[in-house]
């Protein structure tokens, strides 16, 4: 299970403003975890921040040789429309293919009439 400093990391890392995330992450927390946090600096969030984006990205795609497709054809649009993922929905899974299908059932769940 995961403590509160790790989910205020994987909160933070997967926001679109990765450094001011984690500043608002740390005030939710004890003031041992918060000490933690407050040295981390701006360049190493953001390059951090990136690389995890991008490591999910890629396991969507990969997970799922049809949406590597999508990719293909329309890489903007598919981008778009996965950081509106990322953004509703917190990465819970660890292997390709359990990402690709929490895209696919977030993807259903956008098209279902309200």
């Amino acid at each position: 299970m995961l403590n509160d400093l790790e989910r205020a990391l994987v909160a933070a890392l997967h926001a679109d403003d990765a450094l001011g995330a984690l500043r608002g992450e740390a005030r939710l927390l004890a003031p041992a975890d918060r000490s933690s946090l407050e040295g981390a600096g701006g360049d190493g969030v953001l390059l951090t921040s990136l690389l995890v984006k991008k490591l999910r990205f890629e396991a969507v795609i990969r997970g799922d040789r049809n949406l590597e497709i999508e990719f293909e054809r329309d890489p903007a649009a598919f981008t778009e429309e996965f950081r509106a993922f990322a953004r509703e929905v917190p990465p819970r899974e660890y292997f390709p293919s359990e990402a690709a299908a929490s895209f696919r059932a977030w993807r259903s769940r956008r098209a279902e009439p309200k």
